[in-house]
């Protein structure tokens, strides 16, 4: 076939043999009340299409299944998902995707960078879930359409609407360790416009899991969020939305030092965040979107030695960012869905413990097309390429091939290849720190070049009843230039910094299995296997179990206003590498299981009252699990 025969057919391409082949409906996701092939997502191309069409796979967690969880923020909202591990410490909550660290996954508010992270993690406890209207996540390398650090995977949070003429809604708890959670929205819809305010405030007491001595596990919590969102259509072709949302959370504990030294520590957190987002409908197949976002995050961190100044510290982090952006959606030919746009991205970072202020530009294009082939099967193919030009590190560009196939109508396959990197953070490349207790110093690395990865991804859904869905997962991600910790031999003093040295390799496989029940009961099982090991140390990477099984099963029965959810999960052993006299051995944290309940009933038209349990089964310790202890509340929804 001549090459102008094989243009006219990727341009037409048998458009009535596309729209011929009917979108599948699959089984329910957790409490939804639309099925879940006709969800909406925006992640996997970076505008909105229905769930089923997805060119990757998209798992949805929906705001009835937060509401039937009951979870307070995004940690708890995540806890029982597979691929996804969560680790607790003093800073907070952080995320593991696929077996790889928190640094490798990019965390969304409604597409936009998220400022924050404190040693590369993100503390996934900040978001409170009063403000989402559902979560989307995404496994695999994602640098294609979101540039650094979608190495894993990525975390989109959308965040919600107006919906009601008029409405508003508040919600009280009290519970174990003295914690209190108040929040409230209000919200108003009018024929062209919507606004919605938000606001809440947390408290409880720290806890300590090892009571014989001074020391303290967990860490006390006192914060507070408000924000705001609204839309307005201006005219059929004209939107615009804008947002904004301000936090602030203090945290304090009690560490034991060398010599049993003891010090108070505090860490106070504060963020504040705007977005505007007009869009214009060029025609009925194009709609250009633009996007600005700024975006500031303070961290104040103190060490008071008690009874003594000498090692005392009081550090200082200001963060900035701010992004603005463009992108076309163009539909041609019925066939073709193209994404291409174009962002610019400037980035601050000042502090104490840096050796200079971090300062960074990058200019990004990206493109992606969802091809229809003149297939008798549905087959889209989609190629995706970014390019990112960076004032620190360069050039880099990232290819990706994803395909969907539907062989019959209740089987669906998706296919990807892609790469990604990771930009060296301004703590690897600047810091500049000092312990004088135990007298080693660590130095940054100005020269570091971005990590890079290779990832495939083979993932397949059996819809085998409109009630039951089966689904698998199989991933491979292989990393080079890892940025590594290493020890300065010329230096004649203890002195650590970074390299690109290491390399991983991280494969596996997911299964799952979700199924509506009768009485409006839904179950969720989920096994994931993942093999990740260190290729130059030649051994599993530290922390990452191999085995790991979730399940979630709920009810919802509208005749009595009753609501009713368990969690779970099995976590198998997991390797850490010590050395505490100079002679490294490997020890293996036990397996630990973990379970949360959650009782709603309705006593009047527009007030719930709930009861919940969480850690029923009193896992963790303090070295290798610092996770609350076993803990209960109880509290009333009002909804006007």
């Amino acid at each position: 076939m001549r090459w102008h025969v094989w243009v006219l057919v990727w341009l037409v391409g048998a458009p009535a043999l596309a729209q011929g082949n009917a979108p599948s409906v699959a089984v329910e996701e957790g409490t939804a009340e639309e099925p879940a092939a006709q969800q909406t997502v925006v992640t996997a191309s970076r505008s909105v299409e229905r769930l089923q069409d997805t060119p990757v796979a998209v798992e949805v967690i929906t705001r009835k299944d937060i509401e039937a969880t009951g979870a307070r923020d995004l940690a708890e909202a995540l806890g029982a998902r597979p691929g996804l591990e969560l680790r607790r410490s003093f800073a907070g909550t952080e995320l593991r995707v696929q077996g790889l660290s928190p640094e490798y996954t990019l965390v969304l508010v409604d597409g936009e960078r998220v400022t924050g992270r404190l040693g590369d993690a993100l503390d996934f406890s900040r978001f409170s879930t009063e403000d989402i209207e559902q979560v989307e996540i995404i496994r695999g390398p994602s640098s294609v359409l979101y540039g650094s650090d979608a190495v894993a995977g990525v975390v989109n949070i959308i965040t919600r609407k107006a919906q009601r003429p008029l409405g508003a809604t508040a919600q009280l708890s009290l519970g174990s360790l003295w914690q209190l959670e108040v929040d409230g929205t209000a919200e108003t819809r009018g024929e062209r416009a919507g606004m919605r305010l938000s606001g809440g405030f947390q408290r409880r007491n720290g806890y300590d899991l090892t009571p014989g001595t001074p020391a303290t596990t967990g860490s006390s919590l006192e914060g507070y969020q408000v924000s705001w969102r609204g839309d307005l259509r201006a005219t059929e072709s004209f939107r615009l939305e804008a947002s904004a949302g301000a936090s602030r959370r203090v945290q304090r504990g009690v560490d034991e030092g060398a010599a049993s030294a003891l010090f108070d520590r505090a860490s106070q957190n504060e963020s504040y965040e705007a977005t505007l987002s007009p869009s214009l409908v060029l025609s009925p197949t194009g709609t250009l979107q633009f996007s600005g976002r700024y975006s500031r995050f303070r961290h104040r961190y103190v060490l008071d030695q008690r009874n003594a100044s000498v090692l005392d510290q009081v550090e200082e982090t200001h963060e900035q960012m701010a992004r603005v952006g463009v992108q076309l959606d163009q539909s041609l030919a019925q066939v073709h869905q193209l994404v291409v746009g174009v962002e610019a991205i400037g980035e601050t970072l000042d502090s104490d413990r840096l050796a200079g202020a971090g300062r960074r530009g990058r200019v990004s294009l990206y493109g992606q097309d969802s091809w229809k082939t003149p297939l008798p099967v549905a087959l889209h193919v989609v190629p995706g390429l970014r390019l990112d030009v960076d004032s620190e590190f360069g050039t880099v560009l990232t290819p990706r091939l994803a395909v969907r196939l539907e062989p019959v109508e209740a089987l669906t396959v998706r296919a990807s290849y892609g790469h990604a990197f990771r930009a060296p953070s301004f703590q690897e490349q600047l810091i500049d720190f000092e312990n004088p207790s135990v007298g080693y110093v660590v130095a940054g690395n100005p020269t570091l070049r971005p990590e890079h990865s290779r990832g495939a991804t083979l993932s397949a859904e059996w819809r085998v009843t409109s009630r039951s869905l089966l689904w698998t997962n199989l991933f491979r991600n292989d990393l080079s230039d890892m940025i590594s910790v290493v020890q300065d031999e010329r230096s004649p003093t203890l002195r650590f910094t970074y390299a690109n040295i290491s390399r991983a390799t991280v494969q596996g496989a997911e299964v799952g299995w979700k199924q509506r029940l009768p009485l409006g009961a839904w179950l969720d099982v989920g096994y994931t296997l993942i093999s990740a090991r260190d290729l130059e140390e030649d051994r599993p990477l530290e922390g990452q179990s191999t085995h790991r099984l979730t399940t979630q099963l709920g009810m919802r029965y509208r005749p009595w206003k009753l609501e009713a959810s368990l969690q779970g999960s099995l976590v198998g052993p997991r390797p850490y590498y010590q050395a505490p006299d100079g002679t490294a051995r490997t020890v293996m944290a036990p397996a630990y299981a973990t379970l949360d309940a959650r009782l709603a009933y309705g006593v009047m038209e527009s007030v719930r009252a709930f009861v919940a349990g969480r850690n029923l089964l009193n896992a963790g310790d303090s070295q290798y699990l610092p996770i609350q202890p076993r803990a209960f509340h109880a509290g009333l929804i009002l909804e006007l």
